[in-house]
């Protein structure tokens, strides 16, 4: 619903909440096919509406952002992704409460070339480790003002490509197999669901307090797994 509906930037509750239930690494290989099929989904609905300068310029970052990630992964302990998972959800929420209180562009940004291929690769390399890069993405696109409907099909198609490029990654280094493909096939019917409601309140409902209330949850969540 978040994904389709408000550009995913909410969805940051979903992997710090399923970080605290299961391994991290075990939760990053069960969410990310849920992940591309909301995606797929949402693109349906979204197809060809998406800014295609903003498009190349993140994807072409997120590519090398993903390889950078996936060392990352290979690396780091459960317990230190665990950490990082609860850091990344505490800055971001942080980052969207500080956002609310900016004042508002007048005019819409046009970004330079280069720095959306440092956004998109923090948001590749962020993605691997946590699936919560988005926010990144959220706050580029916002500044440019986008029209809501071109806003979140840029977001899914750019989350499409990046989740599609974590596919090979995650197999290589097993925090993807086929028992997880297995568990999440009765969870896809849910998440069809959810994105034909994203859809639908996306041109009827403004997402701002349902982004607060998540925000807050996101916080308790996070301070969890980064102190516990």
């Amino acid at each position: 619903m978040s994904k389709a509906g408000f550009g995913g930037g909410t969805g940051i509750l979903v992997m710090p909440v399923l970080a605290l239930l299961i391994d991290p690494r075990e939760s990053l290989g069960l969410m990310l096919p849920l992940l591309l099929a909301c995606d797929v989904i949402s693109l349906y609905f979204f197809w060809g509406q998406w800014d295609p300068r903003n498009l190349v310029l993140l994807s072409a970052g997120a590519a090398v952002g993903i390889i950078a990630g996936s060392l990352a992964l290979d690396a780091i302990s459960t317990e230190a992704l665990s950490r990082f998972i609860g850091g990344i959800a505490i800055a971001f929420a942080m980052i969207q409460v500080a956002r609310n209180w900016l004042p508002a562009r007048r005019e819409p940004w046009r970004p330079t070339g280069w720095l959306g291929v440092v956004v998109g690769f923090g948001t590749g390399f962020v993605s691997t480790l946590a699936h919560v890069g988005g926010v990144l993405t959220t706050m580029f696109l916002l500044a440019q003002r986008l029209d809501s409907r071109r806003f979140v099909a840029t977001t899914t198609a750019v989350y499409f490509l990046i989740n599609a490029g974590k596919v090979l990654p995650y197999w290589y280094l097993g925090t993807l197999d086929e028992e997880m493909l297995l568990f999440d096939l009765p969870l896809l019917p849910v998440v069809l669901a959810g994105t034909i409601l994203g859809v639908l309140l996306n041109r009827r409902v403004s997402g701002e307090w349902f982004t607060r209330i998540v925000l807050v949850f996101v916080l308790i969540t996070g301070l969890q797994l980064l102190l516990g």
